[in-house]
């Protein structure tokens, strides 16, 4: 298992015994982690530092992040009730949590003072940030996460949401997935948490890890922010992504990033990597343009059909398929993937759907034998 992201997900009850009776349903999930949202609470704010202790009681092992969010930081009106800094600081002092969330932006003295007082409780604290308007430059986003570090809190953590075209959603993604990477790079020591919101962001959520956050926000029931997926839909996406297995086969129209994820999951995994349309022009002795312009498309594509035998003979690797091996050709079905981070580049394909491709793909490659 490699580089893994803990899941967390969201309770978004309003009152005290909903949420006390989300949290026993929630006890008995897969899930990593639980987030008490505190501006969902319809409840006095003297109650909150008991919630905390009864929501710790009984989610037992799993961590808790408590979290309380304004309506101007994209939180609940019940949230606009608390004030802020008062309510942070008593449920450290008087209630019982793992993480505490704290937006950075509330200044310089208000996290300061979070952080110095989660360190005498033993609790840590999670500097946020959340844009849901636009997601800023890779300069922005590196400055956003570079001031969380500074600021003295364990994990930095940056939401934002992707505008724009489809194009320009895509690109949204990619640069908060590399801002991720290489601020894990420069700084190993320091802990992120980062994800594109929406359904343009969804790919950002279940192959994060890939470039170094450590917790997927999903959901299981009512979601907290737009574009977190369903508890079981990760779960089985990641056992996919994360556990290893015998081909992680990568298929997507030319351009979506199929070798910049074949070039990753090679670094973290070791696997050797095989590109069919590279190994069909050296086995063909002339490039694709050429086999198209001389032979047909129908040709190319019996290469491709043929290759996927070779291919299920290969030790475990990572291959990076051409479009035509999704497809029905000669009796053999190859009509997804077994491993859904191409389809995630996809951004019409919602989880669920990922989750149907991975269990089609699962008996296609029984069927045909590798």
């Amino acid at each position: 298992m490699t580089n893994r992201p803990k899941i967390c997900i969201p309770i978004t009850s309003v009152t005290r015994d909903e949420i006390t009776e989300t949290a026993r349903k929630f006890a008995t999930l897969p899930a990593e982690m639980v987030e008490w949202r505190v501006d969902f609470f319809a409840g006095y704010e003297r109650e909150i530092p008991a919630v905390t202790k009864e929501l710790k009681e009984i989610l037992g092992n799993k961590e808790l992040i408590t979290t309380i969010r304004t309506t101007h930081e994209g939180g609940e009106s019940n949230g606009d009730r608390f004030p802020y800094k008062e309510t942070i600081c008593k449920i450290l002092t008087d209630g019982k949590t793992d993480y505490i969330d704290v937006e950075i932006y509330r200044g310089k003295n208000i996290v300061s003072e979070v952080v110095s007082k989660a360190k005498e409780n033993g609790v840590k604290v999670i500097g946020s940030y959340h844009n849901f308007e636009k997601t800023p430059s890779q300069e922005e986003l590196t400055d956003v996460l570079e001031e969380a570090r500074e600021l003295g809190v364990d994990i930095g953590k940056a939401a934002c949401m992707p505008a724009g075209s489809d194009e320009e959603q895509w690109e949204d993604v990619m640069r908060l997935l590399s801002v991720t990477e290489k601020m894990c790079e420069t700084h190993p020591e320091f802990p992120l948490i980062t994800m594109s919101m929406g359904k343009a962001g969804e790919m950002s959520r279940l192959y994060g890890g890939l470039y170094g956050s450590i917790v997927s926000f999903g959901c299981a029931g009512k979601a907290s922010a737009p574009g977190q997926i369903e508890l079981d839909a990760m779960m089985e996406v990641f056992d996919k992504i994360y556990a290893g297995g015998d081909q992680i086969s990568l298929i997507g129209f030319m351009g979506v990033g199929k070798s910049t994820i074949s070039h990753k999951l090679h670094e973290l995994t070791g696997r050797p990597e095989v590109d069919t349309d590279k190994r069909i022009v050296e086995e063909q002795g002339c490039p694709i343009p050429r086999i198209f312009e001389e032979k047909g498309e129908a040709y190319f594509r019996r290469l491709e059909t043929d290759l996927i035998d070779e291919l299920g003979t290969l030790p475990p690797g990572i291959i990076s398929c051409g479009g035509g091996m999704a497809a029905v050709q000669n009796g053999k079905v190859l009509s997804v993937v077994p491993l859904p981070v191409a389809g995630l580049m996809n951004p019409d394909k919602s989880a669920e759907e990922m989750s149907e491709m991975v269990a089609g793909l699962e008996a296609a490659w029984r069927q045909i034998g590798c």
